[in-house]
């Protein structure tokens, strides 16, 4: 297990368990964009290495409001500058009854539609 698994959010460990589970190679809390804390960084949940696609999980706490949804969509249009498809999970769509399907179509690149 990785030794950051004890820092990862509830939300963060349900990702991370089920893309281990399934053998798919990740990296978590990848530093972009600068130096972490600094304007204009960030640190990305998940990047799933092969296939080009990072996973934001976003819990309603930090991703709720004006300002967070600013920020939220100006680091997603980096990463796609940078050449990534960013996929964001909602708490809700990380549900244990609907983390299977969540988490499949993130596989393809793809959000639950809301």
């Amino acid at each position: 297990m990785d030794n950051q698994y004890q820092f990862l959010s509830t939300l963060e460990k349900k990702v991370y368990n089920w893309l281990s589970k399934r053998e798919i190679p990740f990296t978590t809390q990848e530093p972009m964009f600068g130096v972490a804390g600094e304007a204009g960084s960030a640190v990305i949940d998940f990047v799933l290495t092969e296939r080009n696609i990072v996973l934001r999980t976003m819990g309603s706490y930090w991703h709720s409001g004006l300002e967070a949804k600013a920020r939220d969509e100006f680091g997603k249009e980096q990463l796609v500058n940078k050449g990534y498809i960013v996929v964001d999970l909602w708490e809700e769509d990380l549900a244990d009854e609907r983390i299977e399907h969540t988490l499949e179509l993130a596989l393809e690149g793809q959000e639950v539609i809301r």
